[in-house]
């Protein structure tokens, strides 16, 4: 089950979305390149947002059959969205999976609500500032770069120059992205089974790995190549924002989404540049979102329904 999930995460990771939307290399490398980089920020970061959702977000104690309801619950949603591109949250899923079965099983004072409603400000405030950051980024990087630029060639130049910066700025969100996604699959588990973190993220890091290569192409086509037209500059600036938000963010422990971010700031970049945005695509991802919270408490609760049933 552990696989399963980390698979189901590594499935639904558009992280390299920028990267593969510039067209600079094919969404087959970008995945293979974010899965690497994934698993060694779950290594190696990990620890700091697990211990945020495995010990600070239920207030009764953990079992083994509830860490199973989780993991399940989280997995069988983040599987069927990736099957259908969707770019959902592996944040939420977790989230509400853990509420789900919070409120089933405890009630209201199950759950420590000072610490979702914290959760809650960072979603909200992660796409805006991912939009907003971008927005900036991009008016200062013109003033300061395009007024340089004489000719074809210094374009062209720019363009090659900015192509290597994106993909280390990608690598750098892609490292993020792994150790504030890690502790989704992890918190619970560290928590109420094993006495090795480690050990298990590395065992999620490698599911993670196959979950990305294998399946996560869809996702990663979804969103570079089907929500805004990207060249490598504009997707440089759209980067930037992403990894900064991200790193900070998981340094700081926050149980961020990345894909919040992410499509935040490839909105952003849309406005700022003037290009096509893809308004029903971006609803539908919207929709999803609140989707995936309801719907991963719902199979969390009737999953524990069942099994208390038995």
């Amino acid at each position: 089950m552990t696989i399963y999930i980390a698979f189901s995460i590594g499935a639904n990771d558009e992280t390299m979305a920028p990267l593969a939307g510039s067209r600079f290399i094919r969404v087959s490398a970008a995945a293979l390149l974010g899965s690497i980089m994934a698993f060694l920020g779950a290594v190696f970061l990990g620890y700091k947002v697990e211990e945020t959702i495995g010990k600070k977000l239920l207030m009764g104690p953990i079992t083994a059959t509830d860490v199973l309801i989780i993991v399940f619950s989280i997995a069988t949603w983040l599987t069927i969205a990736s099957w259908w591109g969707w770019p959902v949250s592996t944040t939420h899923s977790v989230v509400g999976a853990a509420i789900g079965l919070g409120l089933i099983k405890w009630g209201v004072g199950g759950i420590a609500w000072g610490n979702m409603g914290r959760i809650i400000g960072a979603w909200v405030a992660s796409p805006l500032i991912g939009l907003l950051s971008t927005l900036i980024l991009d008016k200062v990087i013109k003033r300061l770069l395009y007024r340089q630029i004489n000719g074809l060639r210094q374009q062209i130049e720019l363009s090659r120059k900015a192509a290597f910066l994106l993909l280390a700025w990608t690598s750098l969100t892609a490292f993020s992205r792994g150790a504030n996604d890690i502790g989704n699959a992890t918190a619970f588990l560290s928590a109420a089974v094993s006495q090795d973190p480690l050990l298990i993220r590395i065992i999620v890091g490698i599911g993670w790995i196959f979950g990305l290569t294998i399946l996560g192409r869809r996702v990663i086509k979804s969103v570079g190549l089907n929500l805004v037209n990207l060249d490598p500059m504009t997707a440089l600036v759209a980067q930037i924002s992403v990894a900064l938000t991200m790193f900070i963010g998981t340094l700081m422990g926050l149980p961020l989404s990345g894909t919040h971010v992410l499509v935040g700031a490839i909105t952003g970049l849309g406005l700022a540049e003037g290009t096509w945005i893809n308004i029903k695509g971006l609803k539908e991802i919207f929709y999803t979102w609140i989707a995936t919270f309801i719907t991963a408490a719902g199979i969390s609760a009737a999953t524990y329904f069942i099994l208390a049933a038995l």
